[in-house]
């Protein structure tokens, strides 16, 4: 298979499929409904422990490098 014929092909299958993909019709369920007092997902799905702030431990002492534990 010569290389000119595979890039063709390659990028005409390409072209077809980004053009399918444009002219595809989604439904409107399929998109989140954002509303007032709306959450994303990923917050709903956290366990409480996780939605505290991480705390990075750095000494009180003046020195040119802070250490995180």
């Amino acid at each position: 298979m010569k290389v000119r014929f595979f890039v063709t092909g390659t990028s005409a299958l390409l072209a077809l499929w980004l053009l399918a993909t444009f002219f595809n019709e989604v439904p409107v369920d399929r998109y989140p409904q954002f509303g007032k007092g709306s959450v994303p997902v990923s917050a709903k799905a956290a366990p409480p422990e996780a939605k505290e702030k991480p705390v990075a431990a750095v000494s009180d002492e003046e020195s040119p490098v802070a250490t995180v534990e």
